[in-house]
């Protein structure tokens, strides 16, 4: 079995603006487990723990899913707990726009047609940043308006182990957008 997900990785220059706008918060804060760089992108679809043979086949076909669509840019707006004011995870989030939900809508079609069975409800894009440790004891909602866009020009399937600190994500494919 292995823990898989398709989602977006975050560009460099988009992790150079989320390091500054995060840096004086770090500096601050020590009750938070940041994410490394390395593990920030937006999912699109979280499929779970699936058969090596059946990732196998997603893997084979993964591509061509994406092969008409092109790149653009997604602005997050607002750094804050996500999904709500008392959550434990601190996140960049924005609402959907046309071509992101376009993204999305095309994922799940892609994981239906090859009989992976999802749970999604609602599509709420974010970037997770940060977990805080004890999530009742803090009352900072860290709300903060930004400009950070992502250039979303790449869809990656991803792998997730546990590692001693945390979760480590291995692209197993990516694909780019024209």
């Amino acid at each position: 079995m292995q823990r898989v997900f398709i989602g977006i990785p975050v560009d460099q220059h988009s992790q150079q603006r989320i390091n500054e706008l995060l840096k004086p918060i770090k500096e601050l804060r020590q009750d938070i487990r940041w994410e490394p760089d390395s593990n920030w992108h937006l999912t699109l679809a979280f499929i779970g723990n699936t058969p090596v043979v059946e990732v196998d086949n997603l893997l084979q076909i993964f591509s061509e899913t994406y092969q008409q669509e092109t790149h653009f840019k997604y602005r997050l707006s607002t750094l804050t707990r996500f999904p709500g004011p008392m959550s434990r995870i601190i996140a960049l989030v924005d609402d959907p726009t046309e071509p992101l939900h376009r993204l999305f809508q095309i994922t799940k079609t892609f994981l239906e047609r090859n009989n992976v069975d999802l749970d999604l409800k609602e599509f709420r894009p974010h970037i997770t940043l940060g977990r805080i440790k004890k999530a009742k004891h803090v009352k900072t909602n860290f709300d903060q308006q930004t400009d950070i866009s992502l250039n979303v020009n790449k869809i990656t399937f991803y792998q997730c182990t546990q590692g001693e600190s945390g979760s480590i994500y291995t692209a197993l494919k990516e694909t780019w957008l024209n």
